[in-house]
């Protein structure tokens, strides 16, 4: 068994939200992975990572799962995938509370099927980053996403609803979220350090946070921002 992994999530963790790696950190934390075990874990699915992350990082970790885990991949190589589909009474609700929604702007692409899960929002995918930050800012204080998700799991038996990056919620099957990525990890390391920043509860984050903490396998960090991060890991260098 060896001693220490780390173990990251990606967007406002890595990078800033839906954006790349700024160019200086992306060089210090590729030399990074080249000294220390390192695996990614994000919400979303491999093509919008490699949006954020460069090739070259993503094949220099042991591996990175996407979509909470849904998928496992090294290098090129997808390890494993689930195959779960969303049912239509769930689909249907989710339309429902687009058409209801009280933020007044939709852009479409409210509902996006990836591997193992639904992500889902009801500005829509197709916002700007100004937009983005906007509905970000009203949803501080609206909690609307908390709401929502609230109101998802409670209606549908095994399905669970967790807030991820600024303007969406992530949909899954219980138990079907980033804490299993950790339970599996656990099995070949003494010390996992994970870094993210939606460990607060409702936050797509949050599982895997108290996993860890809680089967005190390791330490669970949230950081505000990228450069937090880079911060935090200048005392491994």
């Amino acid at each position: 068994m060896k001693d220490r992994v780390f173990l990251f999530d990606i967007d406002g963790t890595l990078t800033p939200a839906r954006e790349k790696m700024v160019p200086e950190f992306e060089e210090w934390f590729y030399d990074f992975v080249q000294k220390h075990d390192v695996y990614l874990i994000s919400g979303s699915d491999r093509n919008k990572t490699l949006e954020q992350i460069s090739q070259k990082v993503y094949d220099a970790c042991l591996g990175v799962y996407q979509c909470n885990g849904s998928e496992h991949w090294c290098k090129n190589r997808r390890i494993k995938s689930s195959n779960w589909e969303p049912s239509y009474e769930l689909k249907h609700y989710l339309e429902t509370v687009v058409s209801h929604s009280k933020y007044p702007v939709k852009t479409g692409r409210h509902i996006e099927k990836r591997t193992g899960m639904v992500n889902f929002s009801t500005i829509g995918r197709g916002a700007t980053p100004k937009q983005r930050k906007e509905y970000y800012e009203w949803d501080k204080k609206i909690n609307q996403r908390v709401g929502i998700a609230t109101q998802i799991t409670r209606k549908f038996k095994g399905i669970n609803a967790t807030i991820g990056g600024e303007i969406s919620i992530d949909i899954y099957p219980a138990g079907a979220d980033k804490s299993r990525v950790a339970i599996e990890l656990k099995n070949h390391y003494k010390e996992i350090l994970f870094y993210g920043d939606k460990l607060d509860f409702g936050g797509n984050d949050f599982s895997i946070a108290t996993y860890i903490n809680l089967a005190e396998v390791g330490k669970a960090t949230q950081v505000t921002d990228w450069q937090h991060t880079w911060n935090l890991l200048k005392e491994f260098t």
